[in-house]
C-alpha cells in the first residue's frame, strides 16, 4: 500500500485547508464558548419586548399615533466580529479551494479544504436560520400569553 503524496507546489490547497480550518473553529468557538461581550439580561429583554407590543397594541386600538422608531446603530463588538468572520473565512477558503482545483493542485487537498471551508458558512447559517426560528416561537409565545402577563 503507497501512500499518496502531492506532486508539486500546493500553496491554494493548504491555504484553503488552513481558512477552512480557522472558520470552523471561530463558529465552534462562538456556537460552545459564546457570547464573549456583555449582554443585557434575558427577562429584562423580553419584558420590554412585551411592553412595547402591548403599548403599541393599545396605540393602535385607540386610533392614537405611534411614537417615531427609532432606530439602533449595533457596535462592533467581539460577538459580532466573530460570527461575521467565520463564514467569511469559510467563503474565503471555499474560493481558494477552486482556484487550487483551477490550477490542478491535488485533488484531495483541494477537496479537504472545500469541505471544511463549506462546514464552517454552513455552521453559521444553520446557526442564524435556529436562532430565528426561535426569536419567532418567543415572540408568538409572547403574543399568546400578553393578556396574562399584563392582567
Amino acid at each position: 500500500m503507497q501512500i499518496e503524496r502531492p506532486q508539486g507546489p500546493t500553496p491554494f490547497s493548504m491555504t484553503a485547508v488552513a481558512l477552512g480550518g480557522i472558520g470552523l473553529f471561530i463558529a465552534l468557538l462562538v456556537v460552545f464558548a459564546g457570547p464573549f461581550a456583555p449582554q443585557q439580561d434575558i427577562g429584562t429583554t423580553l419584558g420590554e419586548i412585551a411592553g412595547n407590543m402591548r403599548a403599541a397594541a393599545w396605540r393602535s386600538f385607540f386610533g392614537l399615533e405611534q411614537p417615531e422608531a427609532t432606530i439602533v446603530q449595533r457596535v462592533w463588538d467581539i460577538d459580532r466580529i466573530l460570527m461575521v468572520a467565520a463564514p467569511a473565512a469559510g467563503v474565503l477558503g471555499i474560493i481558494t479551494a477552486v482556484i487550487a482545483y483551477v490550477r490542478n493542485e491535488p485533488r484531495r487537498i483541494a477537496g479537504y479544504g472545500l469541505a471544511i471551508s463549506v462546514c464552517a458558512v454552513f455552521i453559521q447559517v444553520f446557526l442564524a436560520v435556529v436562532m430565528i426560528i426561535a426569536g419567532v416561537m418567543l415572540l408568538i409565545g409572547i403574543m399568546q400569553n400578553m393578556d396574562s402577563i399584563f392582567g
